[in-house]
């Protein structure tokens, strides 16, 4: 390992050069940060929030658990053998629940009346995962970070607390897509296409930011997170339990030595960030986050995913320009206060362009950096090109898609009939599955069409030209043409309202009334895409159902 230009194989040494290195890198951003704040933006962070909450919030008050509570939570983790510096995992845990459940809801329920989060279970361990590159550089290596058990139970206590109070009080923004509850990667997709489809259909000029944060996680300001949670209504005894959650906490660097050793670093206190691994964590900076969305929402419309964010501006060529720059403005500044930095490395611009429009020369600065340019970039898992025409993922897709080809046919003679099924499901159709609601009506998906007929084939050991129509009945697995329709019908059945019916649009009383809507459009881009498409399959759909009812003698669809 390279430390400080020095090459070291002693485990000790190692393990305190990463435990310093990950602690040292969000201390630095948040130095510069902060520095920046003083001299180029004096707004407080409250600022954004009194500026977009008018209303004011009733107190939250942590509710005392139970056993039963407690005993569900536990039954509710996942049974693993990892654990965090007590080694007791949540196997052990879930042995012992019968003997510890009333000494725990003492325990726990004193620190919901104090106010004072148990200082044993403030301590986590890291483990340093090489990304890629080389593996003797410290920055080319990510953490995993090893919770106790315990801490893992009160967390999903006040976890479920504070989500009820932000739920009910409607504080977290629709725009937040990440880490709550009937939410997904798939309807953050949904939504900025959807806005980009919509706008390009009013003849509008469309351009997308893709910002990426530095550290984001571990750049969360204590004090003005907690200071944005009393603005919420989490004040007194609910605010003091959190902030005694965030303060002291200690963080070691495990790894293992040539003869698999567990060597530690010392412990170091932790200054900044929401626990990384942890169950409330990610609630808290849901709420760091939030007002970035309002303060921008007259400029642009945003899709938020926990610190991914990206920012839809669209409106006619005479205004785009001074609209980016605006709200390039806008989120600096916000970021500044917040003291959080932007990766203008990672962030990118990317317009949207139909057949007849030209792309519009911009340059965008920010901190005195170029944002780049791009034809297409990734968005939560998908790669989105400015035509929508889904060429890009679609072979990166079939690079994935080939490999797992090759994966199967090599342990292929080694595992039955069975295991190779389980293995198609867990590996190729889990990649061919993800996001097929938006690109499967592409052109282009007949190409992957035929590499899941190729793996079909290898399965069942058959030749290049044997139909696969009656293996696919064999093996029970759907075509893609097949798994593109359910997955679209799905999709509606668990977001009808997303979508207008006919009864919404007028009140004349037809039979067509409770159909789907199949709303007007101009471009032929938006026509063809999983929107429009989606509803298309629903109104068939729903013909079927109505005409089997009627053969079965039911004059009424309930």
């Amino acid at each position: 390992m390279i430390i400080n230009n020095k090459g070291t194989t002693n485990p000790s040494t190692i393990a305190d050069a990463f435990n310093t290195y990950f602690s040292s890198v969000a201390d630095n951003l948040i130095s510069k940060s902060f520095l920046v704040k003083n001299t180029t933006n004096e707004k407080d962070p409250l600022f954004y929030k009194g500026q977009n909450f008018t209303q004011s919030f009733f107190p939250l008050r942590f509710n005392n658990t139970t056993t039963h509570e407690i005993n569900q939570i536990i039954h509710s983790l996942k049974c693993k053998d990892s654990y965090g510096y007590d080694e007791v995992s949540t196997r052990i845990l879930k042995m012992s629940a019968p003997y510890i459940l009333s000494p725990l809801t003492y325990i726990f329920n004193k620190a919901l009346s104090t106010g004072i989060f148990p200082d044993r279970l403030k301590f986590s361990e890291m483990k340093p995962l090489l990304k890629n590159g080389s593996s003797t550089a410290l920055l080319n290596y990510y953490p995993i970070f090893l919770l106790t058990s315990f801490s893992k139970i009160i967390e999903k206590i006040i976890y479920v607390r504070l989500y009820c109070h932000l739920d009910v009080n409607n504080i977290l923004v629709n725009e937040q897509f990440g880490f709550r509850e009937k939410s997904s990667t798939e309807m953050a997709t949904y939504y900025l296409l959807n806005t980009v489809l919509s706008s390009l259909d009013k003849q509008k000029i469309v351009g997308c930011l893709f910002c990426d944060l530095q550290k984001a996680f571990d750049c969360v300001n204590h004090n003005i997170l907690l200071a944005k949670l009393e603005f919420y209504g989490v004040s007194v005894i609910a605010n003091k339990l959190l902030k005694s959650y965030l303060n002291n906490r200690y963080q070691r660097t495990v790894i293992k030595d040539n003869t698999n050793n567990k060597i530690s670093s010392e412990w170091e206190l932790v200054m900044h960030g929401v626990p990384q691994g942890s169950i409330l964590g990610p609630l808290l900076f849901l709420v760091y986050i939030n007002d970035l969305s309002r303060t921008i929402s007259k400029l642009a419309n945003n899709v938020l995913f926990a610190d991914d964010t990206s920012i839809i501006i669209h409106s006619n060529q005479d205004e785009f320009k001074t609209n980016i720059m605006s709200v390039m403005n806008e989120i600096t500044n916000w970021f500044q206060s917040n003291l959080l930095t932007l990766n203008c490395n990672k962030t990118h611009f990317l317009q949207f362009l139909t057949k007849n429009k030209k792309e519009i020369q911009i340059r965008i600065m920010s901190s005195n950096s170029v944002i780049s340019n791009l034809s297409n970039t990734h968005f939560l898992g998908l790669t989105i090109d400015s035509a929508l025409s889904w060429k890009d993922h679609m072979a990166e897709l079939s690079t994935k898609l080939s490999k797992a080809c090759y994966a199967i046919r090599t342990i292929k003679p080694f595992m039955t009939f069975n295991i190779l099924r389980t293995v198609y499901f867990s590996y190729f159709h889990s990649l061919l599955s993800y996001g097929i609601i938006f690109w499967g009506n592409s052109h282009l998906s007949t190409n992957i069409f035929k590499i899941q007929k190729r793996i079909i084939r290898i399965i069942t050991n058959k030749g290049k030209r044997y139909s696969c129509r009656q293996l696919f009945k064999t093996l029970q697995i759907l075509t893609l043409p097949s798994h593109y329709i359910f997955s679209l019908l799905v999709f509606v059945i668990k977001n009808k309202g997303l979508f207008t019916t006919n009864s919404e649009i007028h009140n004349i009383n037809t039979r067509y009334n409770f159909n789907f809507h199949l709303r007007s459009t101009n471009l032929t881009l938006v026509q063809k895409e999983f929107i429009m498409l989606e509803v298309r399959f629903s109104i068939i759909c729903l013909k079927i159902l109505k005409f089997c009812l009627m053969i079965l003698g039911t004059s009424k669809l309930y």
